[in-house]
């Protein structure tokens, strides 16, 4: 079975990790090297100062641990609506810009956002860009103030546990360095953990395991309305997962041109399918870190690709109860609400047979 994430490769990564503790990585100048995309995004709220309770603007169609992070800096989130292309509403964000004392852009499933028109819209706010979707280090994240990148589970390159935050405005850099100076270090003990932690997560991504156990207690873990992450503590990298990353930025490329060939693939497949809808029709400006579909019954297209031995993924089918955990309402982003009862997303990161 071919999971609907990044297959992660934890064994030769954790092997490294620990024979390469010894190499020194050195990140470019603003970058924050932490132990999860979620942190970083953490710091960079921190760092902007603002007065509690001041607004955030954060995509409806988005993933929780964003909205928690702007949850825990003290402030509160104003939801922008997608659009059919799942980027930021532009003509939304116009309408609620006055509100808005800061932006987070997420780049949802390797889509970019024009970032460049966003600032033209809110151009007196500090913007992050969320690269969760996009490869460590891509090409996204560098009109925004801040940009944050995971390496984690189901990303690329997936190291199994790890994130970096970029600050692309100067005038920021000392408050996060202060801020990233007084973070707690992983303890000998808790890289001990780590490392069992990733090995017990190569076993249960294995094909088989993931089949039979992984898949169904991440559907069970799915129905969870509202996931509980206030407690996530907030770290620098691992040293070992640092040694390991610097490593492996080199294969980013590589993944990239076999995403937009498997999205090419899977372009052609549903060519003459008049029910399905694609999203990315812009192979060549995309990363395809996954391929989205819109369909009227994801779930009959998701039986179609498990009888070929792949699993697809209906990713944040909770959003908006997310959403209005954090003070959302019904109508508030019509698009959204829509589009998360449709939506399929494809996995690319490996040559499908279709």
């Amino acid at each position: 079975m071919i999971q609907p994430r990044i297959q992660v490769d934890f064994p030769r990564r954790c092997w490294s990790v620990f024979r390469s503790r010894r190499v020194a990585f050195y990140p470019e100048a603003g970058e924050f090297l932490l132990n999860h995309n979620r942190s970083g995004l953490l710091l960079a709220l921190q760092s902007l100062q603002l007065p509690q309770g001041s607004r955030v603007g954060v995509m409806a169609y988005n993933c929780h641990t964003v909205m928690n992070a702007v949850d825990r800096a003290g402030y509160k989130i104003v939801f922008v609506d997608i659009t059919m292309g799942l980027k930021m509403d532009v003509e939304d964000l116009r309408k609620k810009k006055e509100r808005l004392s800061a932006l987070i852009v997420s780049h949802l499933f390797g889509l970019a956002n024009d970032i460049e028109i966003i600032k033209s819209v809110c151009p007196d706010i500090p913007i992050i860009e969320d690269c969760a979707h996009t490869y460590a280090m891509d090409s996204c994240g560098r009109m925004g103030d801040f940009a944050v990148y995971s390496i984690g589970v189901g990303k690329f390159p997936s190291v199994g546990d790890g994130g970096v935050l970029r600050v692309n405005n100067p005038g920021y850099r000392n408050v996060v360095g202060h801020l990233y100076a007084k973070l707690p270090k992983y303890s000998k003990k808790e890289e001990r953990q780590l490392m069992l932690k990733l090995i017990a997560m190569q076993w249960l991504y294995s094909p088989w395991v993931y089949s039979f156990v992984t898949l169904p207690l991440l559907k069970h873990n799915k129905n969870r309305s509202i996931p509980s992450e206030k407690k996530t503590s907030v770290l620098k990298m691992s040293d070992g997962i640092a040694a390991v990353y610097c490593t492996i930025l080199q294969e980013i490329e590589k993944q990239k041109k076999l995403n937009q060939s498997v999205a090419e693939s899977l372009t052609g497949y549903f060519s003459k399918r008049k029910e399905i809808r694609l999203i990315n029709t812009d192979l060549r400006n995309s990363n395809c870190f996954m391929f989205p579909v819109y369909c009227e019954s994801p779930e009959l297209l998701k039986k179609e690709f498990r009888n070929m031995g792949i699993e697809t993924e209906t990713h944040f089918h909770n959003c908006i109860i997310w959403c209005k955990s954090y003070g959302y309402r019904d109508g508030e982003c019509p698009t959204a609400e829509h589009l998360l009862k449709h939506l399929l997303m494809i996995p690319t990161y490996k040559k499908l047979k279709l």
